[in-house]
């Protein structure tokens, strides 16, 4: 198997866990707070990586200059993202949510064109341009919900969420040529954990009111999304590049509605099928592309 073959399974691993993780946190957002939810999850998920560590020997040592890449990575890439991510699904609901998540990829690719001076072809532009269609005809999003105060709040959350977003994926990509993925991800995770309990104590919490049910949606963000989810990105992003492994991001909506359908039995309409194939053409397009390159 080559580099690139194990970089497209490695980023399925996190399309998955992640799509479902929307359908959790919504969930779980019935009785616990956003960043409550956060430092739950990342708690369990920076000690399971702790654990990681030392069972394969990995160094725990880290350059100093590097510091301020994890904090960026960990803070704004990780809790701020999550504070606005948990946020507007509080307001929007997940599948609108990860409409706008999947315009992640678009924005990746203008800030890694800025940054890192990568080349954007017309094939780049035309593949984000169809997935972009594709999540539309997806969460079928209704215009007018703008300009209803309580989505439009939703929306500004979710917009926030891409942004914050943008900057893990750029702080992340120095990374890789000096540190092992556990490494990177250990300390994305342990700089994040300030900044989710320094929120807890100003969220309403309703622990008593947590059912079996809601610990195993914590016990999946932390196991499945968090660990597994944040390692095989990472691995993703060193073998296949942070552009095209953000392209594959808009498979969450795919993965939220199926999801949805057999957990909260949601319907599946032509348009979200359509919506589909769109999705799936754009991440073709590219795949065969860079394997032409």
């Amino acid at each position: 198997m080559n580099r690139r073959q194990k970089g497209l399974l490695s980023v399925m691993i996190p399309v998955i866990t992640w799509g479902i993780s929307f359908v959790s946190t919504e969930y779980l957002l019935e009785d616990l707070g956003p960043m409550t939810i956060g430092a739950v999850r990342f708690i369990f998920a920076t000690f399971i990586m702790y654990l990681m560590m030392r069972a394969t020997g990995t160094s725990l040592k880290i350059d100093k200059k590097d510091h301020l890449l994890f904090v960026l990575a960990g803070g704004i890439g990780i809790a701020i993202y999550f504070y606005f991510e948990n946020t507007g699904i509080k307001y929007i609901s997940a599948s609108p949510s990860a409409l706008i998540i999947a315009a992640i990829p678009m924005f990746t690719l203008i800030f890694e064109a800025l940054i890192y001076k990568r080349p954007v072809t017309w094939i780049d532009a035309l593949a984000i341009l169809i997935s972009i269609i594709g999540v539309v005809l997806i969460v079928d999003l209704k215009l007018s919900e703008f300009f209803i105060a309580k989505e439009a709040f939703g929306y500004l959350m979710m917009g926030g969420a891409v942004l914050s977003w943008i900057v893990y994926s750029m702080a992340s990509k120095p990374l890789f040529k000096k540190y092992s993925y556990l490494t990177i991800i250990f300390y994305q995770f342990l700089y994040s954990l300030p900044f989710f309990v320094l929120m807890v104590p100003f969220e309403v919490n309703q622990w008593s009111q947590l059912s079996v049910e809601g610990w195993a949606h914590l016990i999946f963000l932390s196991v499945f999304a968090s660990v597994l989810g944040f390692y095989y990105y990472a691995k993703a992003m060193d073998l296949l590049g942070v552009t095209e492994s953000s392209v594959f991001i808009n498979f969450l909506p795919v993965v939220t509605i199926i999801f949805s359908y057999f957990y909260m039995g949601q319907l599946i309409s032509l348009k979200q099928l359509i919506g589909g194939a769109f999705v799936m053409l754009s991440v073709t397009v590219t795949t065969l592309h860079e394997k032409k390159g």
